[in-house]
């Protein structure tokens, strides 16, 4: 009977220790030194020489970014939910603040990349929606509890829903993306 007890509280220890190792800096353990095999301190000039042919333009905030096509796996995920596109972010620094996956414009897509991240990160923490529709036609939820690094993912749809564009970030530079965005709690019953 003592080595049950024993046995029983080992196991749930074990379990907890498991747990919070999955969950806890998921987001810092993959993006620690960077991402698609760019360090966060790369220079416009290493980014355009890991992936060249793309093109430099400013982004919707009047920040630096450059686009190229590039197929990259995304946390896994199989052949039909690979980016279509890289795009990266300079930050304020003069270095790569966020890398961005656009992929296939798809329901099947966004819930792959949204359940994977789901598994992979635990449920996403804040929400970003367009706020001047009835019906949202812009959702980004995102995973900010790595306060160093944030998670993404963007779904804009058309007027019955479907999506128009889907993408991945991860940035290193969470103040991008965190503005506006609202708190969520997937835990029954908490605000």
């Amino acid at each position: 009977m003592r080595q049950l007890k024993i046995l029983s509280v080992a196991t749930l220890v074990g379990s907890m220790l498991f747990a919070a190792q999955a969950s806890a800096g998921a987001v810092t353990d993959l993006y620690r030194s960077g991402a698609y095999g760019l360090p966060w301190n790369a220079t416009k000039d290493a980014i355009q020489a890991k992936y060249p042919g793309g093109k430099w333009a400013q982004n919707d905030k009047g920040q630096e970014q450059y686009c190229a096509s590039s197929k990259q796996t995304l946390l896994k995920l199989p052949a039909p939910h690979q980016s279509r596109e890289l795009c990266f972010v300079i930050g304020s620094d003069g270095t790569l603040a966020s890398a961005t996956a656009v992929m296939d414009a798809s329901l099947p897509s966004l819930l792959a990349i949204v359940n994977r991240c789901r598994t992979t990160f635990g449920d996403f923490d804040a929400v970003v929606r367009d706020q001047q529709a009835i019906q949202s036609r812009s959702t980004a939820m995102l995973w900010t509890k790595d306060k160093q690094y944030v998670v993404r993912i963007v779904s804009e749809n058309d007027t019955d829903g479907r999506p128009l564009m889907v993408s991945y970030t991860v940035a290193d530079e969470p103040e991008m993306y965190t503005g506006g965005a609202a708190k969520v709690s997937n835990i029954p019953g908490s605000r």
